[in-house]
């Protein structure tokens, strides 16, 4: 064991638990335990804590209060009250965050944060402890699944936190190295003159795991690509990809690279850990922490397991400022399947499909979900990278990136591929020399740039 691993596992995290009652190891021995629990312990548990949140909601936070839920209620059925409340969108807490505070929290004791706003719309909310460290907890039961421990080395590709300032910044990367045992490769400035440093950082470093947005991993991965035999990563065990959907091709690409697993974290800042993948691949929700649905997107009606829609969740842990039942922005299918061999019993999502604003609307009223344009760049050998914008119901953008030798013929046959999926839809294709991701470093292929009108 490293110095900087035994320092944090044998003394920090003592330490915290001694001077500021910090639980997050607590917790993560409870949920090892809960992991293997059969479904009636699981339902026991998930219903006692949502009938805690939603007594809290009922006697502290002004956004339920008016719903008129009551003591007997929640003792009745608290399942069929839960399904009673209507569904919140970003822009509804958006318009009012006050009203989802909890009035019996002090607001000074709680701790702000924000949404990396990908979508153009970053939320601004609050949080407590008690919630945090279930979130920490939740992340290191997956990762556990795979051998990583809280102390573990690892390495971010990641991007910088560009409100700091330069001092702050390098303030920042120390604690990272010190309390944290990690760095931080900027997922901003990725770029092949480096390479040469990022192979001798990484066998000198020698991280038990890599982690970040799947298109900055899949970026490094390329980069490092040609130079893999030089690569020597003795205690490389996983790299974890996160913010972003991981589909077959990155995956494949990464692992080429690093020649380790590549597994999916599933979360978001505003919802917590929702989900992990355990090493059979199946990825696990997180259900002592959450209640995850998927809606149709027409309707907001949960759709059956197997049935792509918009997901849904609530945090059964935040009592402080409660989201119940908050459209989070993506598409998920969550798995009919009732079991899984790796012996954790929790349920599992059978496929991350992108965000909601990946799907497209058509002239006619139909929607179809961008993730289409992932699957036919495949066959396009000298496209390197590419973007569909859908600017208004009868207009988009196809972006793409040729490789050196790439004939401009492709990009025309591409286009006709892409517009075969939208009819109705005038698709223009313009050549760009790179696609820069957003202001959060994460990368999107696909993106409707207005609200749809069903």
């Amino acid at each position: 064991m490293s110095v900087n691993k035994f320092f944090i596992e044998k003394l920090l995290y003592p330490a915290m638990e001694h001077g500021k009652g910090n639980r997050i190891r607590t917790y993560l021995r409870e949920m090892k335990q809960t992991q293997y629990a059969d479904s009636e312990a699981l339902h026991t548990l998930r219903e006692t804590r949502l009938k805690q949140l939603l007594r809290a909601c009922a006697t502290g936070v002004p956004a339920y209060q008016c719903l008129g839920i009551t003591d007997e209620d929640i003792e009745k059925d608290p399942w069929a009250v839960f399904r009673a409340i209507p569904i919140l969108k970003k822009s509804a807490f958006q318009n009012e965050p006050q009203r989802f505070l909890n009035t019996q929290y002090d607001c000074a004791r709680l701790i702000p944060n924000v949404t990396g706003g990908s979508t153009g719309e970053p939320v601004k909310f609050f949080m407590d402890r008690y919630t945090v460290e279930h979130y920490e907890a939740a992340r290191w039961r997956g990762l556990s699944w795979w051998g990583i421990t809280p102390g573990s080395r690892s390495v971010m590709i990641w991007g910088n936190p560009i409100e700091l300032s330069q001092e702050q910044q390098r303030s920042a990367r120390w604690k990272d190295r010190l309390l944290k045992n990690r760095t931080v490769i900027s997922a901003y400035d990725l770029a092949e003159e480096e390479v040469t440093q990022y192979v001798r950082f990484l066998n000198r470093y020698q991280p038990e795991y890599l982690y970040g947005y799947a298109s900055a991993l899949e970026t490094f991965a390329r980069l490092l690509e040609p130079f893999r035999e030089k690569l020597h990563l003795k205690h490389l065990k996983v790299v974890v990809s996160t913010s972003e959907t991981l589909d077959d091709s990155r995956r494949q690409s990464i692992h080429d690279t690093f020649g380790c697993p590549v597994l999916n974290e599933y979360g978001a800042r505003d919802a917590g850990i929702l989900g992990y993948e355990c090493r059979c691949g199946h990825l696990h929700i997180m259900a002592e922490n959450c209640i995850l649905e998927v809606v149709d997107p027409v309707t907001l009606e949960p759709v059956a397991p197997g049935e792509s829609g918009l997901v849904v969740t609530t945090d059964l842990n935040n009592l402080a400022m409660p989201r119940l039942r908050y459209l989070l922005g993506d598409t998920a299918t969550l798995s009919p399947e009732a079991a899984c061999p790796c012996g954790v019993t929790l349920p599992t999502i059978q496929s991350l499909d992108g965000r909601e604003d990946a799907i497209f609307e058509l002239p006619d009223g139909k929607l179809v979900h961008g993730n289409f344009v992932n699957q036919l760049s495949r066959k396009y050998q000298t496209i390197r990278q590419f973007q569909l914008i859908q600017t208004s119901v009868a207009h988009a953008e196809l972006r793409v990136v040729m490789n050196e030798q790439g004939p401009l013929e492709e990009v025309e046959t591409f286009r006709r591929d892409v517009a075969g999926f939208m009819p109705g839809v005038e698709v223009q294709a313009i050549v760009v020399p790179h696609i820069e991701p957003s202001k959060s470093g994460k990368f999107r292929y696909s993106i409707r740039q207005f609200d749809r009108s069903i």
